[in-house]
């Protein structure tokens, strides 16, 4: 493979020749610009681009509520005895982290008001 065309920055030579060619051939004919064309065509493919885009918005509002249906569809939910043991586990968890977080508390303070006085 020859990686000089693969890096090539540019036109091929060919793509060059044909287009002094071009230049040429507008240059005798005397039209250098074929604007109105090209004026005409924008204010079309703007509004194209601004229907497309809000039908494009809408389209992926839905594509993202069907793949939340599709992955809870696929969510294995805990029984009810699953819930009640899980939830029994965080209370307990929680009422001994609150019972040593109050034992520091106390701690602290009486070794506060010794030190103050």
């Amino acid at each position: 493979m020859n990686m000089s065309k693969l890096f090539r920055i540019g036109k091929d030579e060919n793509d060059q020749q044909f287009s002094k060619a071009q230049k040429a051939d507008s240059l005798k004919k005397g039209s250098g610009k074929p604007g109105k064309a090209k004026r005409s065509d924008a204010p079309r493919k703007a509004s194209k681009k601004s229907d497309e885009s809000r039908l494009a918005w809408w389209v992926q509002i839905r594509q993202y509520f069907r793949e939340v249906v599709y992955e809870l569809r696929k969510v294995v939910w805990p029984s009810r005895k699953e819930t009640i043991g899980t939830t029994a586990v965080v209370l307990v968890i929680v009422i001994i982290s609150g019972v040593f977080l109050g034992i520091v508390d106390l701690v602290l303070s009486h070794f506060i008001r010794l030190l103050i006085g």
